[in-house]
């Protein structure tokens, strides 16, 4: 009897089934390429969201500190209606800009992570608390400039730490 025949069904077999498990093999590697290449962009995007929530929120707390450093305005204009009218328009420029705070750490609230989250939550309320104590700068009491001050003071400590844990959020490696 010739065993070729055998010898060339076992060789065709084995090609067909090495075939197959090549064929998984590739699919299987192409589908985890996918996963990775899908997670990565992922990650790229949601680095890049917070990236500008970062930024917007900083951004904001800059233009009312902007607002804040004009205390001195309200320290300059003699007492009474003067000293009223600068502490109302710092009041009011104050209350647009702390509307921008609030939107943008309501952004970073979202965007998070947690920690970071917190620290614009944070920076919203000292803001909130100086922005506050600067509308009653009218009466030009020194113990109402000492909080203000004060608040002032924690107000900036809570924008440094902010930036802090957000530049940690964003280091890759």
């Amino acid at each position: 009897m010739d065993n070729s025949w055998w010898i060339g069904l076992i060789t065709g077999a084995t090609a067909i089934a090495a075939s197959w498990v090549a064929g998984r093999g590739a699919t299987t590697s192409a589908r985890v390429q996918a996963e990775i290449t899908a997670h990565a962009a992922q990650v790229t995007e949601a680095r890049a969201r917070r990236r500008d929530a970062y930024r917007e929120l900083s951004a904001a707390v800059h233009g009312l500190s902007e607002v804040f450093w004009r205390v001195e305005d309200a320290d300059a204009a003699p007492d009474g209606r003067a000293r009223t009218a600068v502490v109302d328009q710092l009041r009011t420029d104050a209350r647009a800009a702390l509307g921008d705070v609030t939107k943008a750490s309501r952004e970073v609230m979202l965007e998070g992570p947690a920690t970071v989250a917190e620290s614009a939550r944070n920076l919203r309320r000292t803001a909130i608390v100086t922005s506050d104590l600067l509308g009653h700068l009218g009466t030009g009491e020194r113990e109402v400039r000492d909080r203000y001050d004060a608040a002032y003071r924690a107000f900036r400590a809570e924008h440094l730490a902010f930036l802090e844990l957000a530049r940690a959020a964003l280091d890759v490696g």
